[in-house]
């Protein structure tokens, strides 16, 4: 038990320290080399091809190469790190009540941390790429917009556990009041 939350505790921080490196230091120069716009991580309604070619002809090279590179390793980091500290939230939330059928709740985060990464694979594809289709930047958004769907879900079941252990908490106080 004890393990579980040192783990917790351990999946948070590393999500912690990838998110700060990538809000001070890898976020704001890509976005300045793109002239200000966002990126494609960031758009949690997907993006078109005029987007994404009109995003990609305006990247810089070192922007691109920033994108490409720690980018890419914190953007790979980061979900692990989030996506642990969810799934062991669901699970120790969950398995006073339903035993081993928690580690089912805690596949949501992992379903997640799936879409995160098939979404890194192909925004690194298309800015690799020298020839941009209407395919990849349609996989590409439709992977974007999977993963922000799997996170909200997998916040709102851990916010339920939280809910529930506040309520068991509070009635098991009321009880031994009385």
């Amino acid at each position: 038990m004890r393990r579980a939350w040192i783990a917790l505790a351990g999946f948070a921080g590393l999500a912690l320290v990838c998110f700060v490196l990538m809000t001070v230091w890898t976020k704001p120069e890509i976005t300045a080399g793109a002239k200000g716009a966002a990126m494609f991580d960031l758009r949690d309604d997907g993006y078109d091809y005029d987007t994404a070619k009109a995003y990609l002809a305006d990247l810089t090279e070192p922007a691109r190469r920033l994108y490409l590179s720690p980018q890419r390793i914190l953007d790979t980091l980061f979900p692990i790190g989030l996506a642990g500290c969810l799934a062991l939230g669901i699970y120790l939330g969950l398995r006073r009540n339903f035993g081993r059928w928690a580690l089912v709740g805690a596949l949501l985060p992992s379903a997640y941390f799936y879409a995160d990464m098939l979404e890194n694979g192909a925004v690194a594809g298309m800015l690799r790429s020298p020839i941009l289709t209407p395919e990849d930047v349609e996989l590409a958004s439709t992977y974007t917009v999977l993963k922000f769907q799997l996170f909200e879900a997998s916040v709102l079941l851990l916010l339920l556990c939280i809910i529930g252990q506040v309520v068991r908490w509070s009635l098991n106080r009321f009880r031994g009041m009385q």
